[in-house]
């Protein structure tokens, strides 16, 4: 390729810190986290529980939206069951892990993250 102009060496390394910017601008930099409850959504019933389980973190915090009705079995952890006491009919629950802690996500094993903060939520309707 012929350039429109003389390049001598400090042009010609202009162009290659240029070209390397262009490069590094197109890469990721570090994993990208993510993390999920499952099931993400349930129905139930006054009397019933489900288990939902977190996954893409080690450590997480739970919490629900409102306590009045239901309640979970833990705060931390990856996993907790939701039970459903009873309460007002169709009552909407959310229920929110939050990755804790220093960890790496799944799957990734090489980058670690302190204090994550990465939140997923599942919906709970009790009937």
């Amino acid at each position: 390729m012929k350039l429109p102009f003389s390049a001598g060496p400090l042009s010609a390394l202009v162009l290659a810190a240029a070209a390397f910017a262009a490069f590094l601008a197109g890469c990721e930099s570090g994993d990208s986290y993510s993390i999920s409850i499952s099931p993400n959504y349930a129905k139930l019933k006054p009397g019933q529980s489900v288990t939902l389980n977190a996954s893409g973190w080690e450590n997480y915090s739970w919490s629900l939206s409102n306590e009045n009705g239901a309640h979970l079995s833990a705060t931390t952890g990856k996993s907790v069951v939701f039970y459903a006491e009873g309460g007002a009919s169709n009552a909407v629950y959310n229920v929110t892990a939050v990755a804790v802690g220093s960890g790496s996500s799944s799957g990734s094993g090489t980058n670690s993250v302190s204090s994550a903060g990465y939140t997923a939520k599942a919906k709970i309707v009790v009937e």
